[in-house]
């Protein structure tokens, strides 16, 4: 088996399709010490995605989600503020006291 020695492979391509990607599908989101997020789009498939990748001891460690947000989108809801612990619990007991129709 071959082993492969670029690491960035993963922002060349499309994940869902294989095509190439370019310079122009790709939005930095956070660029900090060493880590950095990015939105991309496939020009081909029109998939976006979200991907998250930090460099340790190990190497680049890379995840990705698909995304419904566009870029302009997904640059203002990378901005807000994160969710609180107490807006996760406030949730969990409204839906777990919720006696309405969820239809």
């Amino acid at each position: 088996m071959e082993k492969n020695n670029n690491n960035l492979d993963f922002l060349s391509k499309c994940y869902f399709c294989g095509s190439p990607l370019d310079d122009k599908s790709l939005k930095i989101l956070e660029n900090k010490d060493k880590k950095n997020t990015f939105h991309v789009t496939c020009g081909k498939c029109q998939t976006s995605a979200i991907v998250f990748f930090s460099v340790n001891q190990a190497g680049i460690m890379s995840v990705g989600m698909a995304t419904d947000l566009d870029q302009s989108e997904v640059g203002e809801k990378f901005l807000q503020e994160a969710i609180s612990a107490d807006e996760v619990i406030d949730a969990h007991q409204f839906i777990n006291n919720y006696l309405g129709n969820w239809k």
